[in-house]
């Protein structure tokens, strides 16, 4: 029972940080005022929590990703903690 606790809550601190990634894309796209200063503040929060783990990939992109618009980094840091989720998982042995 304890194996089964932990395991979910790995699952569930791996899909908050999906969630956060994922808001950090999507406050990308969307340009804020100082007119509202709570999503400027989450926005900075997103920021602050996933800035960490995509910089390197950034690094590691930036000679291939020079005239592309996109950044690619959020779904290839989504793909790589996918992966990492899975094995931390299986390591905890079955469910």
């Amino acid at each position: 029972m304890k194996l089964l606790a932990t395991s979910h809550l790995i699952h569930i601190i791996f899909m908050a940080y999906y969630v956060i990634l994922l808001a950090r894309v999507v406050f990308s796209w969307i340009p804020f005022s100082a007119r509202a200063p709570a999503l400027l503040e989450l926005r900075s929060f997103c920021y602050r929590a996933t800035d960490p783990l995509l910089r390197p990939i950034r690094r590691l992109l930036a000679p291939y990703q020079k005239s592309s618009p996109v950044d690619f980094s959020p779904l290839i840091l989504i793909v790589v903690l996918s992966i990492v989720e899975r094995i931390v998982l299986q390591l905890l042995g079955p469910m």
